[in-house]
């Protein structure tokens, strides 16, 4: 499934998806949390593109890129000779957004004093340019993304408790690719789209089953753009090796080999051939979700009960201790 850049069809990510969809159907501030690479400025876009600001501009000003003394220009605009180079007037950010989005990332990297500037900004829905006396009305939706604890650094007074509140009016938490593995397959084949090489023979091994299986055993700290830098240097380069610092000594996960055995009756061998399929998928796929048997559920697309009972048929877990577990 996709909304808007972000492709997911674990149940994290479904979950996800609805939140934003409901967080688009309003105007309220927005603040996004989440590792670095986890797509924050896709979920900001993909509110964007859902909400009645979808044909109004989407404005990008990563506060953590701009210098200070720069920055509050970039979001105010300034007027011709309100400092020294400033040869012609200049709309800021929150103007231009004007009918659209704002998103500001890396918000937690503003500066103490320009703090209270964005808050006033804010509240007043209006906006006064360096070197002017008058304020601007705008009508922007501001959405706020960062990969600190906010809250963490409210309490360490390097963050406005103020400003924070008003950013999270609702706030939105990305999971980390470690806790959606299940959407690899995915991923990687809109990475590989993107790139325009979905169906040429040299993707064909990021594609294969015990490709995926292998980047499953990787706890990607970078997270979705890691993911997409590394396929494109296994593109570049032509080799297909584990991403570095991945642990190699561990043991590849069971791949599914059957055999067929021809010397009995149709329907014995049949009976035989599912049954060992069946316990060789559900190992596999325990293999790959690390043995967490609810992720590896939604996987096979069953629900957990089920796939208990899957598993207690085949010896693969203790009735008795599972049973203990869910209740």
């Amino acid at each position: 499934m996709k909304l808007a850049n972000l492709v997911g069809n674990s149940a994290i990510m479904q979950q996800l998806f609805e939140k934003l969809r409901r967080a688009a159907a309003s105007d309220a501030t927005v603040l996004i949390q989440g590792e670095t690479g986890t797509g924050k400025e896709a979920s900001a876009l993909a509110i964007h593109e859902c909400s009645r600001r979808a044909q109004g501009p989407f404005i990008v000003v990563d506060c953590g890129s701009i210098p200070g003394q720069l920055l509050e220009s970039e979001l105010f605009g300034y007027e011709r000779g309100a400092f020294t180079g400033a040869v012609t007037q200049r709309t800021g950010s929150l103007e231009a957004a004007d009918g659209g989005t704002l998103f500001l990332d890396e918000i937690g990297e503003l500066s103490l004093d320009l703090q209270p500037k964005i808050l006033r900004a804010l509240e007043e829905r209006k906006v006064k340019r360096i070197g002017s006396n008058d304020y601007l009305p705008f009508d922007a939706r501001v959405i706020a993304a960062t990969n600190r604890s906010l809250r963490g650094e409210v309490a360490a007074k390097r963050f406005r408790a103020d400003l924070y509140y008003r950013l999270a009016v609702v706030s939105i938490k990305l999971p980390p690719l470690r806790e959606r593995m299940e959407d690899l397959p995915e991923l990687i084949d809109e990475v590989l789209a993107r790139l325009g090489v979905l169906d040429a023979d040299l993707a064909k091994p990021l594609r294969s089953q015990v490709f995926v299986q292998m980047l499953t055993r990787y706890s990607w700290p970078g997270n979705v753009r890691q993911l997409r830098n590394y396929l494109e240097r296994c593109l570049a380069l032509g080799e297909f090796v584990a991403p570095p610092g991945m642990d190699t000594s561990l043991p590849p996960p069971p791949e599914i080999v059957l055999s067929v055995a021809i010397d009995q009756p149709l329907r014995v061998a049949r009976d035989e051939w599912n049954a060992m399929f069946e316990q060789r998928y559900l190992e596999a796929l325990l293999a790959r979700h690390g043995n967490n048997v609810s992720a590896a559920a939604r996987a096979a697309g069953v629900n957990r009960a089920h796939f208990y009972r899957l598993l207690w048929k085949h010896g693969l877990r203790d009735a008795q201790s599972d049973s203990a577990d869910e209740s």
